[in-house]
């Protein structure tokens, strides 16, 4: 939240075209969320099996949040129709390609500091992310992402709590989640940030074609 992105949200410095552009770059890395999680269920073995049957039924909670997201951005009038068939910004990609890394190449635990970080956000902080966004303009019928997961992210912190007790053995474990929470943490900024930058460059594109056409 003292990031760059997020104090310049707070503040009141974007418009609803940096929610715009926020919202797109969501839709691309919710889709694959359902798939990353139950990927994970792949590398556990002993007693983190107990956990599978809970994880799998988490990932199909997730199924669906992507087209909140696209519902959302349609509701601030952009048309979402080739969205689908278009590429996340480059600053989005680390974001999307971070768990399937760490999952591989470091810990399945490491996946937990990625959950954590994105279901903690909006149960801790969406209040006043919503708060901010109506100030600017935004609709309650454009916010149905964040009101999603303020209610259903409680629910899911619960069941962190039973993958932290069953998963989390030794202060290594401990450490490997919290870094993996922090790397998703800046990645997650980097990803707000470049939405806004990019909504900062049609916009001052869009005031140049205005001029242009005026002179």
């Amino acid at each position: 939240m003292a990031s760059e992105p997020m104090t310049r949200l707070l503040d009141g410095n974007v418009t609803a075209d940096h929610y715009a552009a926020y919202l797109r770059e969501t839709y691309f890395y919710t889709r694959e969320n359902p798939q990353i999680q139950a990927m994970a269920t792949a590398w556990f073995r002993g007693d983190d099996r107990q956990m599978v049957k809970a994880f799998l039924r988490h990932a199909l909670s997730e199924v669906g949040h992507d087209a909140l997201a696209l519902a959302d951005l349609n509701s601030l009038g952009r048309d979402v129709r080739s969205v689908p068939d278009e590429r996340p910004l480059p600053s989005t990609t680390p974001l999307i390609s971070f768990p399937f890394y760490a999952i591989q190449y470091r810990s399945h635990l490491s996946y937990l500091g990625y959950l954590f970080f994105l279901e903690f956000l909006p149960t801790e902080r969406g209040a006043e992310i919503a708060s901010s966004l109506a100030k600017i303009g935004v609709p309650p019928k454009a916010m149905s992402f964040l009101a999603e997961h303020r209610s259903i992210d409680v629910h899911h912190n619960r069941l962190m709590q039973d993958y932290a007790a069953t998963m989390l053995r030794k202060p290594a474990d401990v450490e490997e989640v919290a870094y993996c929470m922090e790397v998703t943490s800046e990645l997650y900024a980097q990803m707000v940030g470049g939405a806004f930058r990019q909504a900062d460059q049609e916009g001052t594109s869009a005031s140049r074609e205005l001029a242009a056409q005026a002179g």
